[in-house]
Formats: C-alpha cells, sequence, structure tokens
C-alpha cells in the first residue's frame, strides 16, 4: 500500500539530488514545515491584516449590479467575514465577496430576525414570484405531506371542513362537540367527589383482575401439562370452539355419504356381473390333484382302458401315478 501510494506522487529531479540524501527522505524533509502548514500560514497572514476569510455559500440566486449575470445559489466564494451589528443578543455578520465573473465586490448580510440573508450592497435578489388564480393548484411538498400524514394536529388547523363553511375542521368539530365535553365534564366531577370511595372501588378492580390472571395461568399450566406442549397457548375462544365443531361435523357427514355412495356402486356393478344361470366349473377352479386326475381319465380313455385308480400325492409330496 504505502509503495502504490509513492509512485503516485510527483519527485523533482532536484530531489535526488539533494545533500542530505537518504533512504529516510520524503517530500515534506524535502520541503520543509512550511510546505505542509502553508494552508494555515495563509490564514495567519490574512489574520494578522485584520482579514477572516473564509467561504460562502450563495443561499439563493442573485444578480450581480455591474454585470447583471445570474449567480445561483450554491456557488461558493472566498468572502471576508466581520461583525457589523447586533440583534438583541445576536451578531449580525456581513460577507464582502469578489463577482467571479467581473471586478464587482456586493456584501451579503445575516438577517437574524427573520433567519434568512439580505443583499447589503452591490448585488440583488433574484425575485420569484406568482399570483395565484383560479385555474392554480398549490401542491404541498414532500415535508408538508409528511407532516399531513403523521400529524393529526397539523391536519386539523390546516383543512377547511367539508360543510362548505369555509371554517377549520377544528373549529367545526369544537362547536359540535362542546355538547359531549359539558355531559364528560359532569360526570368527572360526580365522580371525583368522594376520593376514597374511588381508591377503593379501584383497588377492588385490580385484586378481581389479579386473581382472574392467576386463575387463567393455572389453567393454561394444566392444559399444556395435559398436551405436553412447551409452548404457550392463546386463551380459548367461544367463536373458535363453534368453528371447529362445524368443520369436523362437515367432513365426517361428507365422508359417510361418499362411503355410502360407493358402497352402492359397487354392490350394483358386482350384481350386473354376476351370471343369471350358474355355470360348469372350469379347469381354473379345480385343484392341482383334480386337474392331474381329470387329465389320467382322458388318457386311459383314448387308450382303451380305465384305471380304477387315479394318481395319489407321494411322501415327498410328488405325484404318483399306477400303470395299468
Amino acid at each position: 500500500m504505502a509503495d502504490r501510494k509513492a509512485t503516485n506522487r510527483y519527485y523533482p529531479p532536484e530531489f535526488w539530488d539533494q545533500k542530505n540524501f537518504s533512504d529516510k527522505s520524503n517530500l515534506n524533509s524535502y520541503r520543509g514545515e512550511s510546505w505542509r502548514n502553508r494552508g494555515a500560514q495563509v490564514n495567519s497572514k490574512l489574520l494578522t491584516q485584520g482579514r477572516n476569510v473564509v467561504r460562502f455559500e450563495m443561499p439563493f440566486d442573485i444578480f450581480c449590479e455591474k454585470c447583471n449575470e445570474c449567480i445561483h445559489k450554491g456557488v461558493r466564494f472566498n468572502a471576508d467575514k466581520e461583525k457589523a451589528g447586533k440583534y438583541f443578543s445576536t451578531t449580525i455578520w456581513e460577507f464582502d465577496m469578489k463577482c467571479h465573473l467581473c471586478d464587482n465586490r456586493f456584501i451579503m448580510k445575516t438577517d437574524p430576525e427573520h433567519t434568512t440573508f439580505v443583499c447589503h450592497s452591490g448585488c440583488r435578489q433574484k425575485q420569484e414570484t406568482w399570483e395565484d388564480d383560479q385555474d392554480t393548484e398549490k401542491v404541498p411538498d414532500a415535508k408538508e405531506k409528511r407532516k399531513l400524514e403523521n400529524d393529526p394536529f397539523y391536519r386539523l388547523e390546516h383543512f377547511a371542513a367539508t360543510d362548505g363553511s369555509g371554517r377549520r375542521e377544528d373549529e367545526v368539530r369544537k362547536k359540535t362537540g362542546n355538547a359531549q365535553i359539558a355531559d364528560l365534564r359532569a360526570v368527572q366531577d360526580v365522580r371525583s367527589r368522594d376520593d376514597g370511595m374511588l381508591n377503593r372501588m379501584l383497588r377492588k378492580g385490580f385484586r378481581e383482575d389479579k386473581k382472574e390472571s392467576k386463575r387463567k395461568q393455572e389453567e393454561d399450566l394444566a392444559e399444556r401439562r395435559r398436551f405436553n406442549l412447551e409452548i404457550p397457548l392463546l386463551p380459548p375462544a367461544e367463536s373458535d370452539a363453534v368453528q371447529a365443531r362445524e368443520q369436523m361435523f362437515a367432513a365426517r357427514v361428507e365422508g359417510e355419504e361418499e362411503r355410502y355412495r360407493r358402497a352402492g356402486r359397487e354392490g350394483l356393478k358386482k350384481v350386473l356381473r354376476a351370471p343369471i344361470l350358474p355355470r360348469a366349473e372350469s379347469h381354473k377352479q379345480l385343484s392341482t390333484l383334480q386337474r392331474v386326475h381329470l387329465l389320467a381319465m382322458q388318457r386311459s380313455k383314448q387308450s382303451g382302458g380305465v384305471s380304477k385308480a387315479g394318481p395319489r400325492m407321494g411322501p415327498m409330496g410328488t405325484l404318483v401315478m399306477k400303470s395299468k
């Protein structure tokens, strides 16, 4: 990092030819301490001359009275700052600067009374005014919109009522709410006659609320232990219980009806597939021994003899047939 920064600086030829050159030589030692503090020296020199030069930024658009050129807001100048008086205990400062487009000098002063700046001499402020007419609609800026959204009192004070009277909305509400305010005051006066009774009623309400809260906590703990839960449960509501019962009942009824209809359809299909008359038993429905016996009978008929004894099952699970 140090090598990269060093390569970006300009080293004059005299730097390498200096008398006490070494590996520790740098630009600061070559130019001296006066080069490092040149800004402070310039400012101290101006201070010895009785000048306090500061950086002044133009607060608004102005016109130079000599060249009639517009100097826009935000342009910065080196200005001589001096005291010009006091407004009560606040100091009035004046800033003397030179126009950057001509050799004219102009002075601007602070105005503590109106918290702004004024053009004292050599310049004039650019006036940007217009007249409101019936086609002009005032659009609030972002700051005013934010205040209207967040501050209800500001909204009441700056919005007209909807009754068409032209008065503010808070004035109309005050007129319509006087009767309600009087009733609330009367009720409060009656309540505040006996402070002891009010204190006793308040403490009684606190005790009842504490007992009820303790009872709910115990019920919640018992319910969590019953279901082996570690998470807190919300208090039960009657609407939740009713909704749960309706959902379970509806699901059970729909399931029963569907199963009944499915069983009816399967029974009808079984009846339609069943034969009307009984049919002979096929070979597929016979056991293995019966099929072998039937085959042996057919072969003996073809050969001219009938075997009296059919095949039988041997001791090792094999079929044994007798020859004739």
